[in-house]
């Protein structure tokens, strides 16, 4: 059957799949009934009866089986198709414990059913997969154990990559950037623990940990800076700051707590977010970042341009900085178009009287060409990368020009 096609009608008796057949959709009555039924002893043994509003099939597109068993119209039927390329995407990019308890269920249920009906049941002819998804489960549960014994022994620490001002080429903040280094000495990437800290909501704590030691270091940083530098403003501090945490106002009270703790000037401190946040809930979000904004932080949009921020509304949202993902400032001399998209980007927060950091420099040419647009400050490894506490406060003492 095309999987473009979406919906199908049966007339009264006509067999809609026969046992064996390869199951690859699952189908939605939305007129009329059908019956399910396996062989037995030479008869069709009825398994169910269903109709408008139920869904059949489903097993076998989940797990990719053959058809366990045939499925017939009672009278003139309409079935709506649920193709498999639209539901396995999520299912295979789901939690692979969700994705192993749902093949654990399906397996016995077809067990179960293969028993009525006098069939084998080979665990290797259920599901041939579940080992395999089994390996994958255990693996990520042991990576989110390893991640929580890490956050009980502190093995998270926060690195520091400078943001330097664009005009005098000099240290304007930092931005905070957490960091695993396992008991074996190797480190973990963020793009492997930030996802997984997400979706088991470890990032809240994650995130707790690093808003706690960015503003605790950026005090110590300020006061060196301070000494060094002492007719220039200290640096701000930016950190991020999940989605998760806002969708519970009363996080930002928890926030508001660790700020006012630690000293630092909320003037000097910038929570960055990312769009995603701006769009899933317009309203939740107006309301988030007009609470965070009284408690007197900056507030930045990373990677701005990667997400789906509609231009229309960005200017009802209390914004202080725009944030040019790395990935358009690395290519602007391979590509006239992230040219054009850098360009529009400082234009766009220039007209909003925002600040600009651009992201990911790596050359000079670079450097040179943000300045030029009108970027106010830049960070990336041409500067510096994301360095140690102590470091960052040897970094400040050196006086660097870029």
């Amino acid at each position: 059957m095309s999987e473009t096609i979406y919906s199908r009608k049966f007339a009264a008796g006509e067999e809609i799949f026969r046992i064996g057949d390869q199951g690859r959709n699952a189908y939605f009555i939305e007129k009329g009934r059908v019956e399910i039924t396996n062989p037995r002893q030479g008869e069709d043994l009825v398994l169910a009866t269903l109709g408008v509003g139920e869904i059949f099939g489903e097993m076998s597109m989940i797990d990719d089986a053959p058809r366990s068993a045939t499925v017939r119209a009672l009278e003139d039927t309409e079935v709506i198709i649920i193709q498999r390329s639209r539901i396995m995407q999520p299912v295979i990019s789901a939690d692979p414990m969700m994705n192993l308890i749902l093949r654990v269920v399906l397996a016995r249920f077809r067990g179960a059913q293969h028993k009525l009906a006098g069939l084998s049941t080979e665990p290797g002819e259920i599901d041939r997969s579940l080992g395999e998804i089994r390996d994958l489960a255990i693996k990520r549960i042991n990576f989110e154990k390893d991640m929580r014994r890490g956050l009980e022994l502190g093995q998270f620490e926060m690195h520091y990559q400078p943001i330097v001002a664009l005009d005098g080429r000099t240290i304007a903040g930092f931005e905070a950037l957490m960091r695993w280094q396992k008991d074996d000495g190797d480190y973990i990437s963020p793009g492997e623990f930030i996802p997984l800290a997400e979706q088991t909501g470890l990032i809240i704590e994650l995130g707790r940990r690093a808003l706690e030691d960015g503003l605790r270091d950026q005090v110590r940083l300020a006061k060196t800076y301070k000494s060094v530098y002492p007719h220039q403003d200290v640096p701000f501090m930016s950190i991020n700051v999940s989605g998760m945490q806002l969708t519970d106002l009363a996080e930002i009270d928890l926030m508001a707590g660790l700020i006012e703790e630690s000293g630092a000037n909320p003037a000097d401190v910038k929570l960055e977010i990312t769009e995603t946040l701006l769009v899933e809930n317009f309203d939740h979000a107006i309301e988030a970042l007009q609470k965070l904004k009284s408690l007197g932080v900056l507030i930045a949009i990373d990677d701005f341009g990667t997400g789906y921020s509609s231009l229309s509304y960005l200017h009802q949202f209390p914004l202080d900085t725009l944030k040019i993902d790395r990935a358009f400032v690395v290519n602007m001399h391979e590509s006239d178009n992230s040219r054009r998209i850098v360009r529009s980007i400082v234009q766009l927060a220039l007209s909003l009287n925002m600040s600009i950091v651009a992201e990911g420099i790596e050359e000079k040419e670079q450097l040179s060409t943000l300045h030029a647009l009108g970027s106010h400050y830049g960070q990336g490894y041409l500067m510096s990368k994301p360095l140690p506490f102590d470091d960052a406060l040897a970094l400040i003492k050196s006086k660097p020009i870029w």
